[in-house]
């Protein structure tokens, strides 16, 4: 996996999210505290969705998933 092309996705996906979420709240007439907070919403959504389908968020949720010890098979009783 290239790291710097993988922060400059992540880096992207953040500048994106803030940009749109600020867009979204200058578009409605507002600036103030709210806008830098919808910014923000907007920016860790998009890092959160680029987190997920990347390569290392596939490998963090394949380890989410498995069991931490090995469970027992069913007895065919």
């Amino acid at each position: 996996m290239n790291w710097i092309t993988w922060l400059k996705g992540l880096a992207a996906a953040a500048i994106g999210g803030a940009a749109a979420g600020a867009a979204n709240a200058l578009g409605n007439g507002q600036l103030n505290h709210s806008t830098l907070i919808t910014a923000a919403v907007g920016a860790l959504s998009t890092v959160i969705a680029f987190l997920l389908k990347s390569p290392l968020g596939s490998a963090i949720a394949a380890a989410v998933n498995q069991p931490a010890t090995p469970q027992a098979p069913p007895s065919a009783a």
